[in-house]
């Protein structure tokens, strides 16, 4: 049987990310990363793809997961996979800002009333073409979303109970100017720093707390470190599931196909699973101590809208358009669901 193994950037040269294959005896070593570890969400969905592409191949679709970070944060993570030295990995729309600024609009504080409301948004219209500007922009394919939900407050001072609560906090925030103009609305000393370097971080003292879903904050044992976890749903947090497109197109048409389902069953079976850990993280908080509190959110949001949503309109060429673009789908998604 031929093997042919993805060569990787080697001497800072830009990898050939696949070999084109000729004969049905190929395989493909496959390398996907994630920053999550190994009991998340992240891994359990990236295992089943991976499952489910050994099974369709028979064996010649040999995914090795790296979790944790093992081979970086998610925005180097990301680099590694534009050049071809990893092949899929899991990130957050927000760290990718920097490549697609007007991906931003989906980290409007308290754009969405509910998970699903924000999830069916991406899996919309503009979810298609915030993909096409990333696709054209770096070489990178999304090929669906997860179901992460809302990120909240947690920190060792103090439960959030009002906007107030938050002045003065030192909290890691994703570094995302959207975000970071958001938490500094609130008098946040928003500190972006990467996500391996946060449980030190708050241990050390060097920050209060951050921002997570609940399912991050108790894999992650920041339960250990901070005392308070607040439902303050500030941001909605778009996951994408991406794999280099040059290694993508030189898959045979069969194997797209195998991948493109693989992952839809997988990102399904990623929602269901999610709730369901979700669910068993609150009960696993609550067990150990944690200070949970879910504030009425009606004296937040005026403090970051409209005026963190005006800010982002004058930094984005076109942002007012793209704003009213958001506004529209939403209104779309909610008339579709109300019938």
């Amino acid at each position: 049987m031929i093997e042919r193994v993805v060569p990787l950037v080697l001497g800072g040269l830009l990898a050939q990310a696949a070999c084109r294959p000729e004969a049905s005896e190929d395989i493909w070593h496959v390398r996907f990363t994630h920053v999550y570890t190994s009991a998340s969400d992240y891994q359990l969905m990236a295992e089943r793809i991976r499952d489910l592409m050994d099974e369709r191949t028979d064996g010649r679709f040999r995914i090795v997961i790296y979790p944790s970070a093992q081979l970086g944060g998610e925005r180097v993570g990301f680099e590694q996979l534009q050049a071809g030295a990893t092949h899929m990995a899991i990130s957050g729309t927000p760290v990718l800002s920097g490549w697609v600024p007007e991906g931003q609009i989906f980290d409007l504080p308290f754009a969405f009333e509910t998970r699903a409301e924000g999830l069916q948004v991406l899996n919309g219209p503009l979810g298609d073409w915030w993909r096409e500007q990333l696709l054209e922009r770096t070489g990178v394919r999304s090929i669906g979303f997860l179901d992460y939900g809302f990120r909240h407050v947690y920190n060792s001072k103090r439960p959030i109970h009002e906007p107030s609560d938050l002045a003065g906090l030192k909290l890691r925030v994703l570094q995302n100017a959207t975000y970071l103009s958001a938490y500094e609305a609130f008098g946040v000393q928003a500190t972006p720093m990467s996500y391996g370097e946060v449980y030190s971080a708050l241990q050390q003292g060097v920050i209060d707390g951050g921002e997570a879903n609940v399912i991050g904050f108790v894999t992650d044992r920041f339960s250990e470190v901070g005392n308070y976890f607040s439902f303050t749903s500030i941001t909605y947090n778009p996951i994408t599931l991406l794999v280099n497109d040059r290694f993508y197109r030189s898959l045979p048409e069969d194997v797209q196909r195998s991948l493109d389902r693989s992952a839809a069953e997988a990102l399904a079976y990623q929602s269901e699973v999610a709730r369901e850990l979700e669910r068993d993280a609150i009960a696993e908080m609550e067990s150990a101590g944690v200070v949970v509190s879910r504030p009425s959110l009606d004296a937040f949001e005026p403090v970051v809208r409209p005026r963190v949503w005006e800010e982002l309109a004058s930094r984005l060429e076109g942002g007012d358009e793209l704003l009213e673009r958001l506004r529209q789908e939403i209104e779309r998604v909610r008339e579709v669901t109300a019938n």
